[in-house]
């Protein structure tokens, strides 16, 4: 086939392109408002910033797999600076992500690194995939290797999924673009075909993939190979809670519970963690929980 750059995509997307003969696959994932947003709802210091923006990144490249309409999520965990690091991405698009951090423990050391290795030592990655119609999740847990979240998650395929995948990331200025470079399942038609794509990828600057559309990058890199170009798909953020997802939630704890905070509280406030949207419930609320008078949300009992 011929590629046309000459319409390239524009704004927060996700291109992917099948290479058939070597049986991989590439995508280039380009964020500036989603990474704001997220961003906005720190504030975050420059080097959970890099790494937050980082995550984003590769749980949007990770998502052009999903056979399913669901999300994917991306989580680090661990007892040092970082101790917690989230993203994810639904099937069409919706993107979000949060990090939680000891402010002294990151003051301690060098605050500008983001090398995973020190600020968040000794963690663990877990990638969920969870459908929407409450089908089976798959979850993968692996120690965390690697100084960013590039080299992290090639870690991952190789331990959990038994790919082979490459991974660059880039998150500068302001804006952010990753590309992953994975071979799939099963026997190449080429046998040299994943030693010449990865040969190829080497030839990519950090610059020319944050300044590079990405069907003219996908374009430059494999004009010579058979392949097949997808549509670009468009990236937003996203947070999915509202107050009746809350209201689930709540019901969820029962009566007993729910009488016993009426009457030592008589109200309560939850905040998303995502996005920061404040949810009160006021007496009359929680009365109407314990009546069971509130409406019924159809996916309730998680506001995440």
């Amino acid at each position: 086939m011929s590629d046309d750059p000459r319409e390239p995509p524009t704004g927060d997307h996700l291109q992917r392109v099948l290479l058939e003969a070597a049986n991989a696959r590439c995508v280039v994932v380009h964020l500036d408002r989603v990474l704001a947003e997220v961003l906005a709802r720190g504030p975050y210091p420059p080097a959970v910033a890099g790494l937050l923006g980082e995550a984003l990144v590769v749980t949007a490249l990770c998502s052009s797999g999903l056979k399913f309409e669901g999300r994917i999520s991306l989580q680090l965990r661990s007892g040092s600076a970082l101790s917690l690091l989230m993203a994810d991405c639904t099937d069409d698009g919706g993107l979000r992500g949060l990090a939680r951090f000891d402010a002294k423990a990151l003051a301690a050391g060098s605050a500008g690194s983001v090398d995973l290795r020190r600020l968040a030592a000794g963690g663990t990655l877990t990638m969920t995939l969870e459908p929407s119609d409450r089908g089976q999740t798959y979850q993968g847990i692996v120690p965390l290797l690697g100084s960013g979240m590039a080299e992290a998650m090639e870690a991952y395929f190789r331990q959990s999924e038994q790919l082979e995948t490459r991974i660059r990331v880039i998150v500068r200025d302001g804006a952010a673009a990753g590309i992953l470079l994975q071979k799939l399942p099963g026997e190449a038609p080429d046998p040299d075909g994943w030693n010449r794509l990865g040969r190829l990828l080497d030839t990519v600057s950090v610059d020319e993939l944050q300044a590079t559309d990405s069907a003219t990058l996908l374009h430059r890199l494999f004009h010579e190979e058979p392949r097949r170009l997808f549509p670009a798909r468009p990236l937003a953020f996203h947070c999915p809670c509202s107050r009746e997802r809350v209201m689930a939630v709540l019901r969820s704890l029962g009566e007993a519970e729910l009488t016993d905070i009426l009457e030592s509280r008589g109200e309560v406030d939850v905040d998303c963690q995502f996005c920061n949207e404040n949810y009160a419930f006021d007496r009359l609320d929680l009365e109407q929980l314990i009546r069971n008078d509130a409406p019924e949300v159809p996916d309730g009992g998680s506001i995440h």
